[in-house]
């Protein structure tokens, strides 16, 4: 329900930035102020769908599992992949594309964080940079490979 009730709200925001060619106002207005109870909701929506969906012990959940895992690495290695994507030290396509050529990088990613992470883990006890974090907050280097 929650997520009907989100996905409603935008729908209204999208028709709205639509009709009025992306007036700059409507835009922040909407999506700064009007959209709070809608994204508040939606957001239950989705938390209480991936509790459901975490309870079972299915191949993509461990997948998912695994990206959690390695959050602090998949988050800055996303850093790293889109800004070579779209920043001019890189590819350089921002500005260069349309919202939905843009829009199509997001699912790309999605895929190669659900592909690296769970292999990874297989071999060792941490993403990378939590490996380096661990070590640095414990005051010396943890274990890295599994046994």
């Amino acid at each position: 329900m929650g997520i009907g009730i989100g996905l409603a709200g935008h729908a209204a925001l999208v028709v709205a930035d639509l009709m009025t060619g992306f007036y700059v106002p409507l835009v922040l207005g909407g999506f700064l102020a009007a959209m709070v109870p809608f994204r508040f909701a939606q957001a239950l929506g989705y938390a209480a769908l991936l509790v459901l969906w975490s309870r079972r012990n299915s191949r993509a959940v461990n997948r998912v599992a695994a990206v959690g895992r390695t959050a602090f690495t998949n988050y800055i290695g996303t850093s790293l992949v889109c800004t070579a994507i779209f920043y001019g030290w890189g590819l350089g396509l921002y500005g260069k594309v349309t919202r939905v050529e843009a829009w199509l990088a997001v699912p790309m990613v999605w895929a190669l964080v659900l592909l690296w992470s769970k292999p990874w883990l297989a071999r060792f006890n941490y993403g990378p940079l939590e490996w380096l974090w661990r070590s640095l907050a414990r005051g010396r280097p943890q274990a890295m490979r599994k046994v």
